[in-house]
């Protein structure tokens, strides 16, 4: 997640400084083809993948941007030539230009990171040379500089490792930045406005790129075209960009690598070896293509001397399972807006429930809802329309997508105009849909890869009750608010309007885990018969408030991929791993379940469960108890999920740990 935004609402010389740095297009020889990369894809298997020749184990260096002066020294593109899964981007993950970035007096966001983010535009624009990259008002197309191809990363480098001023001598870094995030993260975690300003004049104005290189270590970032991508593609990019910092410190034999949340999905598969894994379904679509994304993972080659995970998703995450009014965020608000940049594990919703009444009501104005849910829920006849954010009913037979209907005739079917639709603009639900050409896609590929039930290690808690108010978002959000809005009845203020089908607000929380067999009901008197289930002995219309596809399903739309991946350990050859992560839920946590009182500790970082974090035994199964006792370390720090890649605390261990190290 971008913390700045959340948090707003809530490193080819032997010496320094000697020399010439190789050309920045200087691309390494090409390698032997990864594997069985030059066997063609089953038919059903091509539609995923980008089309390439002759995939090899290697990659191009396409050019090279220079920023300002007060930012990055050099960022650079590379393109991999290994065999990718195609990406595709809804509004909500693809690159924003300047013009893009939100920007309204209360949220100033365009001031503080809209360079930044056209900086990443036009890194990638070195492959497209498209002028809708700067050209006010145009659209830029569906392969292009803000929806970059799979095969494409952004590798930056620190001003003072562009400079070759810092100490060569010393292992460089490569920082692997999160969901929602890019390498910008790293340096100004909190925005700049070209003058050393920071959003909302945060004290800190500079990251863990600086903060190493003022003590002599050359640091590299990288970027990937989507922050919510696909892990395999994403390993790939990592295995390349160590081998590019590689050439670009002859001599070096490896990197120190450092992933922050989603972050670390992209490095524990190569660094596990993911080409050699076993155990995928031979007949299910999704684990045959994990398979085949799988082995185009470079094998890892002994290239990292430390590894420093940040509070990453190790054994998946739930949390957008388990919390509604998190998805009614994403939902209700603005493509560009800061919050909201996220998956949805529903496949409709009813329009009630859309944030502020609708987007447009008078007297209480939501400067980010402008989304689906404009115009939509304002009043009764209103409130039951769906919004469908897929058109997938099911899988089939063996594991395909199944849809009836096209997700624009679902949605005005319900209501909404054809001129009002735009397919990219509702495919947001995280199992995407069938588009108009018969063809699946989803913006959230590594979201459906992280998905994991982690229910049996913390359940659904009951908290209904009031003293969980001020602890639980849903408590505190959802249900309160769900109720006020059914039982307003301006009619007649003495009989409610209607109510929750359920006192017990499990029920309603389990629905996107299982809409089948726990479906989240409201009634209504006002009603359109539109949707209506059945009806009560008053004759309250009853409604289905919410449909998913289950997360079973996510996860096997996912090929199972934290299944596969807690089944393998890091490989032995690693010096040293340092796992550190969270172990305080912040001032607005996100997840509180694993808190059994109002006073206990979260058992998290406000956004991952510490099973998921804390994995230094799945991370070293395999390894021999001498190794572990030697090599891996694990430590919590009392800081929440935003905070363990921005504090200054948590700098200085891995610091001084690379120093023990050296």
């Amino acid at each position: 997640m971008r913390s700045t935004w959340t948090l707003s609402l809530t490193a080819a010389l032997l010496m320094a400084g000697c020399g010439a740095e190789p050309p920045a297009s200087e691309a390494p020889p090409v390698e032997a083809a990864v594997g069985t990369a030059e066997a063609p894809l089953d038919a059903d298997l091509a539609p995923y993948f980008d089309a390439v020749t002759t995939p090899t184990n290697s990659y191009t260096v396409v050019g090279t941007l220079t920023p300002p002066a007060w930012s990055w020294g050099q960022i650079e593109l590379l393109e991999g030539r290994q065999r990718f899964r195609s990406e595709y981007y809804n509004p909500r993950t693809q690159k924003l230009r300047y013009q893009d970035t939100y920007q309204s007096s209360d949220y100033p966001l365009a001031t503080y990171f809209g360079s930044l983010n056209q900086q990443l535009v036009d890194g990638f624009n070195l492959a497209y040379s498209n002028s809708c990259a700067t050209t006010a008002g145009s659209t830029c197309p569906a392969v292009g500089p803000t929806k970059p191809a799979a095969r494409y990363v952004l590798l930056h480098k620190g001003r003072a490792t562009a400079a070759r001023t810092c100490n060569v001598n010393l292992t460089p870094t490569l920082l692997v930045h999160g969901a929602i995030q890019d390498a910008n993260v790293w340096m100004f975690p909190n925005g700049n406005n070209g003058s050393g300003g920071s959003y909302g004049n945060a004290a800190q104005k500079t990251g863990l790129v600086q903060d190493l290189e003022s003590k002599g270590r050359c640091v590299y970032a990288v970027t990937f075209g989507s922050f919510h991508g696909d892990n395999y593609n994403h390993a790939i990019h990592v295995a390349n960009a160590v081998k590019r910092i590689k050439a670009l410190h002859p001599g070096v034999a490896r990197v120190d690598v450092v992933a922050w949340s989603k972050g670390v999905l992209a490095v524990d598969p190569w660094m596990a070896n993911a080409a050699t894994w076993g155990g995928f379904s031979t007949t299910r679509l999704f684990e045959r293509l994990a398979k085949e994304q799988a082995s185009q993972v470079p094998a890892y080659d002994d290239s990292v001397r430390v590894y420093v995970p940040l509070s990453g998703p190790h054994k998946g995450i739930d949390l957008n399972f388990r919390h509604p009014i998190h998805t009614l965020t994403i939902a209700s608000t603005s493509a560009n807006a800061p919050v909201g940049r996220g998956p949805m594990p529903w496949t409709y919703f009813s329009a009630f429930q859309c944030v502020t009444w609708g987007s447009d009501v008078p007297w209480y104005n939501n400067p980010y809802a402008e989304s689906v849910c404009e115009g939509s829920g304002g009043m009764w006849p209103d409130f039951f329309r769906r919004i469908y954010l897929s058109n997938i009913t099911g899988l089939s037979s063996t594991g395909a997508p199944v849809s009836a209907s096209t997700l624009q005739s679902l949605n005005t079917t319900q209501g909404l105009s054809a001129s009002a639709f735009n397919f990219d603009e509702y495919n947001m639900s995280l199992f995407g849909a069938v588009n108009d050409s018969g063809k699946y896609v989803t913006a959230f590929p590594g979201q459906l890869q992280a998905a994991y039930d982690l229910r049996g290690t913390y359940p659904i808690p009951d908290r209904s009750a009031s003293s969980w108010d001020s602890v639980d978002p849903n408590e505190n959000r959802y249900f309160p608010w769900l109720d006020s809005k059914l039982i307003y009845n301006p009619l007649n203020p003495f009989i409610a309007a209607g109510y929750m089908d359920a006192t017990d607000h499990r029920v309603c929380r389990t629905t996107a885990y299982d809409p089948a067999g726990s479906p989240c009901f409201a009634y209504h008197a006002y009603n359109t018969n539109q949707n209506a289930e059945g009806y009560n002995i008053s004759n309250y219309a009853k409604y289905r408030i919410m449909q998913g596809l289950g997360i079973a399903t996510a996860m096997e739309m996912g090929g199972k991929f934290i299944t596969r991946l807690a089944e393998h350990g890091l490989d032995t050859r690693l010096p040293s791993l340092y796992v550190l992560y969270g172990t305080a839920a912040g001032a607005q946590p996100y997840e509180t379940d694993g808190m059994t009182s109002t006073t206990s500790a979260p058992r998290g970082d406000g956004v991952l469960f510490e099973a998921s974090i804390a994995a230094m035994t799945q991370l070293t199964q395999g390894w021999t108890a001498a190794k572990k006792t030697a090599d891996a370390k694990q430590e919590g720090m009392a800081y929440d999920h935003l905070s363990m890649g921005i504090t200054p605390a948590v700098w200085n261990k891995i610091s001084a740990h690379f120093v023990s190290r050296d």
